[in-house]
């Protein structure tokens, strides 16, 4: 092997064509800038001189360089725990209801006589 795979980020096929090597790309960038070029373009010609342009630009070439042309948008989102430990803190978990008194059925029978009662009035 010339260059060892733990090298490379991408592995490119060789012999694509830019366009070819724009379609394959999975950079979200690159997929958002076909997706304009496509919702543009007036005609399947006008794309394809689209798609095109772009394949062989600067812009492109920077995204199969850096996997972005704007590294602010390449950050990832996640829902970390705030605290060091990686667990989540005493104020910050689900609280859930508390549960009610338990009744025997004597007592659950009262009450819902007690209630049908009052509805009646």
């Amino acid at each position: 092997l010339l260059k060892p795979l733990i090298q490379t980020r991408v592995v490119q096929p060789d012999g694509l064509s830019p366009l070819e090597t724009l379609l394959a790309n999975r950079s979200v960038d690159a997929h958002n800038k076909i997706a304009s070029m496509l919702w543009e373009s007036n005609s399947n010609a006008d794309a394809l001189n689209k798609l095109s342009t772009f394949s062989e630009s600067h812009e492109f070439n920077d995204i199969l360089k850096n996997g972005s042309a704007d590294e602010k948008e390449d950050k990832v989102l996640t829902n970390l725990p705030s605290n060091k430990k990686g667990k989540v803190g005493r104020w910050e978990k689900r609280r859930g209801r508390k549960p009610g008194p338990k009744r025997t059925d004597e007592e659950i029978a009262q009450i819902r006589a007690d209630r049908a009662a009052k509805k009646e009035r």
